[in-house]
């Protein structure tokens, strides 16, 4: 089953070359980076509330929200930063460059929150062949960059 989810999540994967393509698009209709961002929250925002009314889930519990640690909530912020950043890079650095260097970025970043265990995840040691791993996609990185 693990590798049912492994594959899925690949795939998955491939809608982020998708959506950064399709936003950089965009943003040569809406002439900022930035907007193109704003229109892509807009559209996801709209989509998550279809999603909420077809399964029927319950509106949040303010109460409860209101006690979360404010940590949590620079997510939303977090995914801003990171859409923004692939419009206004891939007219720059190609798709190939931005999503391999932000995939870097992430395991980097992945990496140190499962060897510690930051944010209640399950640690995950680090271990030689990861670290082996991180650096092939940082070799490559440099490879993408060159030819």
């Amino acid at each position: 089953m693990k590798y049912i989810y492994t594959i899925t999540v690949l795939c998955i994967g491939c809608f982020l070359a998708i959506q950064g393509s399709i936003n950089t698009q965009l943003t040569t209709y809406l002439k900022h980076p930035l907007q193109g961002a704003l229109v892509n929250f807009l559209v996801g925002t709209i989509a998550l509330i279809g999603l909420n009314l077809v399964f029927k889930t319950q509106i949040p519990d303010w109460a409860a929200i209101k006690t979360a640690p404010w940590y949590l909530f620079v997510g939303g912020m977090l995914g801003a930063v990171f859409v923004s950043s692939v419009i206004f890079f891939i007219p720059k650095i190609g798709v190939t460059t931005v999503l391999a260097a932000s995939i870097a970025g992430q395991l980097i970043a992945a990496s140190i929150i499962d060897h510690f265990g930051f944010f209640g995840v399950t640690v995950q040691q680090i271990s030689m062949g990861r670290i082996a791993g991180i650096l092939l996609l940082l070799g490559g990185i440099f490879l993408i960059q060159k030819y």
